[in-house]
């Protein structure tokens, strides 16, 4: 048995560091030297090129080095065999403090005292409380869980929607259509948590946007084409929306000359809310490696049926 790895654009040294010390006994091949196709049994990648895992006779999984498949999903040729998403307890807990920064950020109006010291200006403003700054999330999963979870400890209130119903202790939940609309109407900040999918994609457009209160503030922390950024450009500047923080874009990096860049009360962060760490991931993906030598089913395995 041996291993394929190619964490593109992201390095496969502390990767390649980190497996050898938990699976000594593996030979782990950095893509695209292989010296041997058919003696790979796993594939451990990130934006793999197209066609190129349908050439390894013996693979028995792909196992993706981020939360997101869609890198993986894009390739016509992808073998049909177990796809196993990154589910690391590390980039959870990052992507929560990160949501946790923004909507305290929104929520006390930091941005205007930054504003303000530019200016030389000593003003304090009354913010609305915590416990009246409702916070919904969009996509109870396990990230969606653990930001909501976060956020509920800081005191505010926290509503929840997915595409089926969920009950989470602590958490005004909400499903379906119906069950959107009511919750949009009760926000002061949504935080996209749902992931990419052919029925999430530009999910949060103009249409969407219009249901959310005035002055509602938007944090995106999953992947950009759930979001229709021009839509939220406009509703930034018609006022619509106070703020928002995008985390992620369709293209990727935003390039330089992007009008987002100098969009008043659009804060941009380069894909880094849930940075994925070799340190703490590579026990993740050799305990399913484990899990899979010894028989049993790996977690979480992406269903290519529901597209998640």
């Amino acid at each position: 048995m041996a291993i394929l790895l190619n964490n593109n654009g992201y390095g496969n040294r502390p990767w390649q560091r980190e497996l050898s010390q938990l699976m000594p006994d593996q030979q782990i091949h950095i893509f695209p030297d292989i010296p041997d196709r058919a003696a790979i049994s796993y594939a451990l990648v990130w934006d793999h090129p197209d066609g190129d895992l349908a050439t390894y006779p013996n693979l028995r999984a792909i196992l993706s080095l981020g939360a997101g498949v869609e890198h993986l999903t894009r390739d016509p040729d992808l073998p049909n065999l177990p796809i196993i998403r990154l589910s690391d307890p590390t980039v959870a807990a990052d992507m929560a403090r990160h949501s946790l920064f923004w909507v305290l950020n929104f929520q006390r109006g930091y941005r205007q005292y930054h504003a303000q010291q530019d200016q030389k200006l000593w003003q304090r403003h009354d913010p609305l409380p915590a416990h009246e700054f409702s916070v919904a999330i969009l996509g109870l999963g396990r990230i969606g869980r653990a930001v909501a979870g976060l956020i509920q400890q800081a005191g505010y209130p926290v509503l929840g929607w997915d595409l089926s119903a969920s009950t989470e202790p602590g958490i005004e939940s909400y499903s379906g259509l119906t069950g959107l609309n009511e919750m949009l109407g009760k926000t002061r900040l949504l935080i996209n948590c749902l992931p990419l999918t052919n029925d999430t994609e530009h999910l949060i457009d103009k249409a969407f946007l219009a249901r959310l209160p005035n002055q509602t503030f938007l944090v995106n922390i999953s992947r950009g084409a759930v979001v229709d950024s021009q839509a939220v450009v406009q509703a930034l500047q018609s006022g619509h929306l106070a703020g928002a923080a995008l985390d992620a874009f369709e293209q990727e990096p935003l390039p330089e000359d992007s009008p987002f860049w100098s969009v008043p009360n659009l804060h941009i962060t380069p894909h880094m809310s849930g940075a994925t760490y070799a340190r703490s991931a590579a026990k993740v993906v050799a305990e399913n490696i484990q899990r899979m030598e010894q028989g049993k089913a790996p977690f979480p395995l992406y269903d290519r049926a529901q597209g998640f």
